[in-house]
């Protein structure tokens, strides 16, 4: 079993647990023959969010053009700006953070985000009125400042994550 395994490695390497979780991959029979689901449209993924600023993956997208393309920037053009810019932001600093520290950004994320008005919007819009207009604060990528953003990430002191 996958956990016994793990629990059984001396002492716990990336390395390690990669071969581990690697083995149960190799001897899985689930989906085998299943293709990926997004395979035919991995280059454009690459090439249109390869970006370090939600505009530049919005203008990527533009300019790909391809339907594919349009019907992304059509979900992300429904999506609270503030997410948008939090989200690519966890993703560029999570990549190169420990495992205790990608939880201690994602507790601080979450406190963030029930403190501020579009998570409550976003239910409100789509489960309690379901009216499917959510109306973002602020409603435009361009008003979400550096600020904004880097309240969303900061300490919270004496509250944040203990370990």
């Amino acid at each position: 079993m996958l956990e016994e395994d793990l629990l059984a490695l001396k002492s716990p390497s990336k390395e390690n647990i990669a071969s581990v979780l690697e083995n149960y991959h190799t001897e899985s029979k689930i989906d085998r023959d299943k293709s990926f689901i997004l395979e035919e449209h991995m280059d454009k993924i690459n090439s249109c969010f390869s970006a370090n600023t939600v505009e530049e993956i919005i203008e990527n997208l533009q300019q790909d053009g391809s339907s594919f393309a349009l019907e992304q920037l059509k979900v992300i053009n429904k999506m609270s700006p503030t997410s948008l810019k939090i989200t690519l932001r966890q993703l560029m600093e999570g990549s190169s953070k420990t495992l205790q520290e990608v939880l201690t950004m994602e507790y601080r994320l979450s406190q963030a985000c029930m403190r501020g008005h579009d998570f409550h919007e976003g239910v409100r819009a789509v489960l309690i009125d379901k009216d499917q207009s959510p109306k973002w604060k602020p409603a435009d990528l361009k008003e979400v400042t550096e600020e904004d953003l880097n309240n969303h990430f900061k300490s919270l002191g004496s509250s944040d994550l203990k370990f």
